[in-house]
């Protein structure tokens, strides 16, 4: 059995002790069975399909367990699977994938619709705040890429 501190000790995975998914090791059998999906694509040749939260629970397995190119392969089509700026957000927080959002952030800088109440709750009232104050500049930015290039400069990295 693998050792990790994700698992049990090394005698877990026997016919006396399997591997329980429970609260303790924060592994629903539907994630195992996603996880379990993906590594089935043989060699990768195929894409299983997955909704956004599928990838993302095959992914943090791949992470916990350190499968590097299961991993990559997953992050791929995770990416690709998400495009709304809110749900990037909320997936690069719980995935940590920080790369994912001052991208996302200035997407809601450079659309032309306010924020509403809700979308704020979503975003929390940090992030919230600094969207405001960046769509209150002037709009003289021609694209996204320069709203992105302001938050560089304002959000801890």
């Amino acid at each position: 059995m693998m050792e990790s501190p994700h698992l049990g000790d090394s005698k877990e995975g026997t016919a006396e002790r399997p591997i329980t998914f429970d609260e303790r090791t924060g592994i629903t059998k539907r994630d195992m069975k996603t996880f379990c999906a993906v590594l089935d694509v043989r060699a990768f040749d195929s894409v299983p399909s997955l909704c956004a939260a599928e990838w993302a629970a095959a992914y943090r397995l791949a992470k916990m367990w350190e499968f590097e190119q299961v991993r990559e392969f997953i992050f791929k089509h995770l990416e690709a699977s998400i495009t709304d700026p809110f749900e990037r957000i909320e997936f690069a927080d719980a995935l940590g994938v920080g790369r994912w959002v001052v991208p996302a952030l200035a997407q809601l800088c450079f659309r032309d619709a306010s924020l509403t109440a809700a979308e704020g709750a979503r975003l929390g009232f940090e992030r919230f705040a600094l969207v405001c104050r960046m769509r209150e500049t002037p709009r003289t930015r021609q694209n996204v890429n320069q709203y992105e290039a302001s938050l560089n400069k304002v959000l801890p990295q």
